[in-house]
């Protein structure tokens, strides 16, 4: 063999191994693992905030101003006989706590008040049969009065004056020059006495006392009675005979005893009317908050 063939020969040998050695090398590598897919988290239902819903905001919940603006105007029947909680002042129209209290809850609530007078034992039956709305005059809380319309929660009730003589309930009230009757349990058949028809003082005496009863249209006419003799005695809301004493001292009567019944007054409110009472009882809560209630009851009722 020629020494150029010799060395050519060792060349190729060293090549051929060095071949060998990479692809051995290259053996060992790992394989380059395939990319994965990113997880993928699904959406949580409270993740996108809900759109509003059309439904109605439940009644308890609304405040009583906005509760109110649903209501446009309110029919309200009187007895303007019932001084000082409702009358007539010199120019007819209707004043008194009670009118003050209906004002003042009237601007609360944002709405209009239509006042109409009649007699007492005609307004429940005008807001039973859907004539009015509401009826406001002193009208005692009874659960008989209740199965025909709804009351407000009490604005007047006995235990909350300052002084017995303020308090809702029933008063007896005799003339000045007497000497026999002190109370209820003194009256006997041979009496008599005045009270206002188709009132909470007309059913307890008639079921309770052993005088002979004569009923009249108006409170002022029963003291009026009582005054000239006609009468021997009177039982009337507690604060119309405190206020007919004070401003007919001519009259010559005064209350004896302390109140022979515990009432509260409520506002009568139609059965049909739920929205009127809401907003009445909102107005209620309003104006016993911010001291509206209390001038009105210092206003009407300060002590003699």
């Amino acid at each position: 063999m020629s020494r150029w063939n010799s060395r050519s020969f060792w060349k190729l040998i060293a090549l051929t191994f060095t071949l060998a050695l990479l692809v051995a090398c290259g053996g060992d590598e790992e394989p380059t693992p395939a990319p994965t897919s990113a997880a993928v988290i699904a959406p949580t239902a409270t993740a996108i905030p809900a759109e509003p819903t059309a439904t109605p905001i439940p009644a308890q919940t609304v405040a009583p101003a906005a509760e109110a603006l649903a209501l446009d105007s309110v029919t309200v029947a009187v007895n303007a006989e019932f001084k000082p909680f409702v009358f007539l002042d010199e120019n007819g129209a209707v004043t008194g706590f009670d009118i003050d209290l209906m004002n003042a809850l009237a601007q609360v609530g944002g709405f209009e008040l239509q006042y109409t007078d009649m007699p007492f034992e005609a307004l429940l039956d005008s807001v039973t049969v859907g004539e009015y709305d509401v009826a406001i005059s002193a009208i005692t809380i009874t659960d008989e009065r209740s199965q025909r319309v709804d009351f407000t929660a009490p604005y007047f009730e006995a235990g909350q004056a300052p002084v017995s003589y303020l308090n809702a309930g029933q008063g007896l009230a005799v003339r000045l020059d007497n000497t026999t009757v002190f109370s209820l349990n003194d009256l006997t058949e041979a009496n008599v006495v005045g009270v206002k028809q188709s009132t909470t003082g007309d059913s307890f005496v008639s079921e309770t006392a052993a005088a002979t009863v004569t009923r009249f249209a108006e409170a002022p006419e029963a003291l009026q009675a009582l005054s000239s003799g006609a009468v021997d005695a009177v039982v009337l809301d507690i604060p119309v005979i405190v206020d007919y004493i004070k401003t007919h001292p001519e009259a010559g009567i005064k209350l004896v005893g302390g109140p022979v019944t515990d009432e509260k007054y409520g506002i009568v409110v139609s059965k049909a009317k739920p929205e009127v009472l809401a907003a009445l009882d909102s107005g209620l809560e309003q104006v016993r908050a911010d001291g509206t209630y209390d001038a009105l009851f210092n206003q009407w009722f300060g002590s003699p």
